[in-house]
């Protein structure tokens, strides 16, 4: 098949793919692309490797993975991505080559699914946050059960190509997936000189319109050349017709803004907040997109208020949106949904938003307020003026928040999150531009290097996935993001309304909050924080509710850790459906979540309806049949099923010899088996199950993994 076949095929109209996207869908790939924005980079991967996979399906990876530092992207590209694949389904093409419905799996906080573990020997596509894949890829997986970090791991380094998209933004988590990739390499390096066979390796490819090869180089993996094959710039001169020659060419006029704050003080602060909602109220263009971005949710929420106050005595005022990233989903949602309704025409709304926008929203603003920030940041903020190039120019206003700092302490106060010598660097380069075009930009030039770098003896040491003497588990969190960048997930409930069942939180209630954020709702709440709970590892079904505590939850009494979900009181505020996540406890929110099914059953009793993993010692909802199998049986299930698995997946003779064990599939140690079919199980004590939900085949799968086989089965 044709590239532009496939792609008009693929978005339901005649579509002509650019000639980088072509060569993408032919050529080997890179490991960096550097692609300006607005051409097209994620259409150009997804497809890209499925024409790799309908014309090489033996050597080309079958799982496609997009690790984003950002759920608005997760979104866009799972959404975008189900869509293309649904098409190409319709149209009968690549069955059993390309993933099907329900392939396209989301990995994120709240709505993360276990179901690709299930089905190893079927082409997918897996969308998530860096924090949720990463955790995984060191088999510490955020928001999931240990019983399946291992089967997570071995899935993610295995016939996986990896996309690591937005590179500037993934901070501590950049240098991790570039040693991953050394430390694959390496592996398969070595069993090739030993003459052993190995399974198929992962890959990675990392993209961004402002990457810079030399951000990638760490202690174990070097940079890519510039003139090699493992670098690709997409040059818009290049490309047939002007499309991406008006993009890299739309103007947008740059001018220093008069309004910055005085000095770090409260009422400085608000002064400043003040002056730029009026100036941003003025400069706002009737029937246009006008886009602020500041550095800080406090004061993005602080902005957006002051602009409510302004437009009262408007008498037609614009839309207001506020875009950060501690709302949660539905409340999210609804503040995007006010500027991507204009998307295909013109919108009359104001913007107030964070680092958030800066990748993955996928609108065109004609003004744009942005404080000052690092040059990466700095072009990512400007791509989102006159992204299209559909307006005659924009206006491109910077604020200098740090013009009139009274000392080196309050410079770096105000300069949060950021490091006052970035801010610095980057104000040099803009006081010698006037105009934002991508193509009169300079380089992005240097990156912080990360203060933690993950060796060798690092990863081995995670493969010990027991808790130490204490219970707890080795902090992954220095590899993943930068430390003021880690989050927990919170979801309030109303404590008199939880039964006898462990609540579960929902997609819809879960609000992602910085860890010094959460650390100083909690330290307001004082004595409260007796309302804020976290999971019991150790909490059986027959222990019952203890007193005041929801049953599988013990009270949070040390601080947060990374990937930490929290179970709030209502009463315990935090947030409100306007403003998100706010950390005022006077703010009360609404319970959010599901009610019961038609047929009784309270809504927090469906475990694991998610794909989540039960992490209580008497519970596996996923592996549950409702009656007690031999053990016999249940080892000859796994046997033939392993035995199917392992040539679905085409494994070598002595990687099968690991997996099935041909003396009656004794599988003894450590396993987790997942079913498709309701025919087999093994419980520790006899005890009944629900059973699982079945799928489109009828046939019996396990997945060798890791739990623990206690003494209690028999012997």
């Amino acid at each position: 098949m044709k590239t532009a076949d496939l792609y008009s095929c693929a978005f339901g109209r005649p579509i002509l793919p650019d000639r980088w996207q072509r060569r993408f869908a032919t050529d080997p790939w890179p490991d960096v692309l550097i692609a300006p924005t607005g051409s097209g980079k994620t259409a150009g991967v997804t497809l890209g490797w499925a024409a790799h996979r309908l014309r090489e399906p033996v050597t080309t990876p079958r799982r496609l993975v997009w690790c984003l530092p950002m759920r608005a992207l997760v979104e866009q590209t799972a959404s975008a991505a189900r869509g293309w694949f649904d098409r190409l389904n319709d149209r009968g093409m690549g069955e059993g080559l390309l993933p099907g419905p329900g392939d396209v799996h989301v990995l994120m906080g709240g709505v993360e699914s276990g179901r690709w573990l299930e089905w190893p020997e079927l082409p997918a596509v897996i969308v998530g946050t860096q924090d949720m894949l990463l955790s995984r890829a060191l088999m510490r997986g955020y928001a999931s059960s240990r019983t399946v970090w291992p089967m997570e791991f071995a899935l993610l380094h295995t016939d996986t190509q990896w996309v690591f998209d937005e590179v500037q933004l993934m901070g501590a988590g950049r240098a991790t997936s570039a040693q991953l990739e050394a430390f694959r390499r390496d592996d398969s390096v070595n069993q090739g000189d030993a003459g052993h066979a190995h399974a198929s390796s992962a890959r990675s490819l990392w993209i961004s319109a402002t990457l810079e090869p030399e951000w990638l180089k760490t202690v174990d993996f070097p940079a890519p050349a510039e003139n090699s094959n493992k670098l690709r710039r997409v040059d818009p001169s290049q490309e047939p017709g002007d499309r991406l020659r008006r993009l890299a060419n739309a103007k947008k006029t740059l001018t220093l803004a008069s309004v910055a704050p005085e000095s770090s003080k409260a009422t400085d602060i608000k002064e400043y907040v003040d002056d730029l909602a009026r100036s941003v109220r003025r400069s706002h263009r009737r029937g246009h997109v006008t886009l602020v971005i500041l550095n800080g949710v406090k004061r993005a929420q602080d902005v957006h208020a002051a602009l409510v106050k302004e437009m009262k005595s408007t008498a037609t005022p614009p839309d207001l949106a506020l875009v950060h990233g501690r709302f949660r989903p539905a409340d999210r949602q609804r503040e995007l949904e006010k500027v991507m309704d204009g998307h295909c025409g013109p919108s009359d709304v104001i913007v107030v938003a964070t680092q958030a926008v800066e990748a993955g929203v996928d609108f065109s603003a004609a003004v744009l307020w942005t404080e000052l920030a690092p040059w990466s940041s700095m072009v990512q903020r400007f791509g989102r003026a006159n992204r299209y190039a559909e307006l005659e120019g924009a206006d491109v206003r910077w604020l200098d928040v740090l013009a009139r700092a009274k000392d080196a302490k309050d410079a770096d106060t105000l300069a949060l999150p950021y490091s006052t010598g970035d801010m610095k660097a980057a104000r040099m380069r803009l006081r010698t531009l006037t105009d934002a075009a991508p193509a009169r930009l300079p380089p992005a030039g240097d990156i912080d290097p990360p203060l933690r770098v993950i060796r060798r003896k690092d990863l081995d040491d995670l493969f010990d996935t027991d808790p130490d003497l204490t219970g707890f588990d080795v902090d992954i969190s220095p590899y993943i993001r930068d430390a003021d960048d880690a989050d927990v997930r919170v979801f309030w409930r109303d404590m008199s309304s939880i039964g006898n069942t462990p609540p579960h939180a929902e997609a819809e209630e879960l609000c992602p909050v910085p860890i010094s954020a959460a650390r100083d709702w909690l330290k307001k709440l004082g004595k409260q924080q007796q309302s804020v709970f976290v999971r019991d590892p150790q909490w059986r079904h027959v222990d019952g509710t203890a007193s005041a505590v929801p049953p599988g939850w013990i009270r949070l009494i040390q601080d947060p850790w990374p990937g930490l979900v929290l179970l709030a009181d209502t009463g315990a505020g935090g947030y409100t459906e306007a403003m998100g996540f706010t950390g005022d406890t006077k703010d009360i929110p609404k319970a959010v979540f599901r009610q019961p099914r038609s047929d009784g059953e309270p809504a927090d009793a469906r475990e694991g309806e998610h794909g989540g993993e039960s992490e209580t010692h008497d519970a596996d909802p996923r592996s549950e049949i409702g009656r007690p199998v031999l053990l016999t049986a249940h080892l000859r299930h796994v046997e033939k099923e392993a035995r199917g698995l392992c040539d679905a997946l085409r494994v070598d003779a002595d990687i099968r010899a690991a997996v099935v064990r041909p003396h009656g599939g004794m599988i003894w140690g450590r396993c987790m088996t997942t079913f498709r079919k309701p025919c087999a199980g093994v419980f520790p004590r006899g005890r009944p199950s629900t059973g699982p939900s079945p799928r489109r085949s009828n046939r019996i799968s396990a997945t060798v993994g890791r739990t623990s086989v206690t003494n209690s089965h028999p012997r």
